[in-house]
């Protein structure tokens, strides 16, 4: 079949041109030629903002990962050394905690914080890239009762956006905030139901096809929004995520 706003030839079963990106129809796009194509979307910036973007790929993303790796080792690593100092402490103030004691378990602690900080790395290294389409968003509140009263002392709220993936399956992003707004956690706006949505895991970074009508996006190093017809970051200087 073929895109009815741009005439591209896709294969039967697409959903999105490859080209320009508009969604085709559950039936199969019509063919371009014979009918009045359907009525293309203006967007702000021009179609050349449609489509993932290969800056992702810069060598300067893959240098802040290993730095920020880098950073995680050595944070550990002082980690270890200051905890078992503070261990040598306590034999001080309690008498039945004796020195060698405090050595070990000064060293259990922070073997445990240096093996957490060091598989943190790891995992942010390994993440996975995965496509998918924005389903749902959810924001659900949560109470917190004291026990002595009944009575509710803490409200808090979980933004949730439920993704269905490409290759079959669902994802749920969630972060818990302190009000229901939705400015508080800046995804829930940016992202909207039914936008095509591309997850660099090594960067948790999620990148919209459809960019056209985005007068800014998220950075993928500081994450703070920005002009989109800038090319680099202005806060930390990394290239805009865009076509």
């Amino acid at each position: 079949m073929f895109c009815p706003n741009c005439g591209t030839q896709l294969n039967d079963n697409a959903k999105f041109c490859n080209n320009c990106g508009t969604a085709m129809a559950a039936s199969g796009a019509q063919p371009y030629g014979g009918y009045a194509p359907a009525t293309p979307i203006q967007p702000s910036y021009g179609p050349r903002l449609v489509g993932f973007s290969q800056r992702i790929n810069d060598p300067v993303f893959e240098n802040l990962q290993k730095a920020s790796f880098r950073r995680s080792v050595i944070t550990g690593l002082i980690f270890l050394p200051i905890v078992i100092l503070l261990f040598q402490i306590v034999p001080f103030f309690a008498d039945d905690f004796t020195r060698p004691i405090a050595l070990a378990v000064g060293c259990i602690v922070g073997g445990f914080g240096l093996v957490w900080t060091l598989v943190g790395g790891a995992m942010r290294a390994s993440a996975r890239t995965w496509d998918g389409e924005v389903i749902d968003k959810k924001i659900t509140r949560h109470n917190t009762y004291d026990d002595n009263t009944s009575g509710v002392y803490d409200v808090h709220y979980y933004h949730a956006i439920i993704f269905r993936l490409a290759g079959g399956g669902r994802k749920k992003m969630q972060r818990k905030c302190q009000t229901g707004s939705l400015n508080e956690w800046d995804m829930m706006v940016y992202l909207n139901i039914g936008d095509r949505v591309r997850y660099h895991g090594r960067l948790d970074y999620y990148e919209k096809y459809d960019k056209s009508r985005d007068a800014e996006v998220p950075c993928a190093n500081c994450h703070k929004y920005v002009d989109i017809r800038l090319d680099n970051c202005p806060y930390c200087q990394v290239p805009v995520i865009k076509p």
